[in-house]
């Protein structure tokens, strides 16, 4: 059972995330060709440090850091100051092909392989903000 408004910045949310899309046909479908590991990094107060396992689409493995040292290599890093995820996930000021061309989200990666499943990484962004996260009581806003 998904999880209400998961809190943002925590594995809470990505645990939700891994539930909404291993039970999303669509997405199933868009991502049956995809197999890779993704980590996001939020940089700032509160860091967090979060990656995923795709398989043929399904999500799985998701884990949390302490730091992106400790986190196995990923295909994919995407990264960004923690106020940049928040805008693009909890109040949708910035949309996430902004966050990309403007750099306010960083990403490690082959370009190519992102190029190719842009759709793909959009539509995880999509799950994302659709899971109306929360912010903390005890994080600024």
């Amino acid at each position: 059972m998904t999880t209400t408004n998961p809190t943002f910045g925590t594995r809470e949310l990505y645990d939700a995330l891994a539930e909404v899309l291993n039970s999303d046909e669509v997405w199933l479908d868009k991502a049956k060709n995809m197999t890779f590991s993704m980590t996001h990094v939020y940089n700032g107060d509160p860091a967090g440090v979060f990656r995923m396992h795709f398989a043929r689409g399904v999500m799985s493995d998701v884990a949390e850091y302490a730091d992106q040292g400790a986190a196995p290599d990923s295909e994919f890093v995407l990264s960004g100051a923690v106020d940049d995820w928040r805008r693009m996930l909890v109040t949708g000021e910035l949309s996430a092909n902004i966050a990309l061309v403007s750099r306010k989200l960083k990403v490690k990666g082959k370009m190519g392989a992102l190029m190719k499943n842009i759709p793909q990484f959009n539509y995880i962004i999509s799950k994302l903000i659709e899971l109306e996260p929360r912010v903390a009581a005890d994080s600024p806003a």
